[in-house]
């Protein structure tokens, strides 16, 4: 699979979304991604847990060879190895 996992990064944390659960955490998830979610005592706090989820999910899916969660605006793209090595 080739793409920028900063530019998925970024783009995954512009789609997020936050809310406050019945016990006043924030509550961090990108729709449509499934695990693409976290929280934190603040929204600050829960963007940068959602940061650490996001790429540590994307790493996990790439070493096991899961589908990584489409998001608008960014292509995964599978290519060959060999291919990509001559490019």
């Amino acid at each position: 699979k080739q793409f920028s996992l900063r530019d998925y990064l970024e783009r995954a944390l512009q789609l997020a979304e936050y809310e406050r659960d019945e016990n006043s955490v924030i509550v961090a998830r990108v729709p449509n991604a499934d695990g693409f979610y976290a929280q934190g005592d603040t929204v600050e706090a829960a963007r940068h847990e959602l940061a650490d989820v996001i790429e540590g999910n994307v790493i996990l899916a790439l070493q096991l060879g899961f589908e990584i969660p489409t998001l608008p605006g960014i292509e995964v793209a599978e290519q060959d190895f060999v291919q990509a090595q001559a490019s």
